[in-house]
């Protein structure tokens, strides 16, 4: 794994990683980038350990294709989007 990315003239490093070529199509981008928050180069490596971690999953369940959800799935679906529903109306 390559370190964070600190563009020139920037103060914030930054992940970057290239979308595999089964993925472009879907994806509709030929890299994902993202900020990870800090210039601290210690921060950055753990920063971008999780962010690669999110990314490698999300890219593997959409390698996988869609399935069908558990009844329990499903439900812990519905109420975790109504929980970020109701925070949202409430702020």
């Amino acid at each position: 794994m390559s370190g964070p990315w600190k563009p020139p003239k920037a103060g914030i490093c930054w992940f970057r990683k290239r979308v595999p070529g089964e993925l472009r199509a879907l994806l509709g981008k030929t890299e994902e980038k993202q900020s990870l928050g800090t210039g601290d180069p210690s921060g950055a490596q753990l920063e971008q350990a999780e962010v690669l971690v999110a990314i490698e999953t999300r890219w593997a369940n959409l390698k996988a294709g869609p399935r069908s959800l558990s009844e329990r799935e499903a439900q812990e679906f519905a109420r975790s989007a109504h929980d970020t529903m109701a925070r949202s109306r409430s702020d």
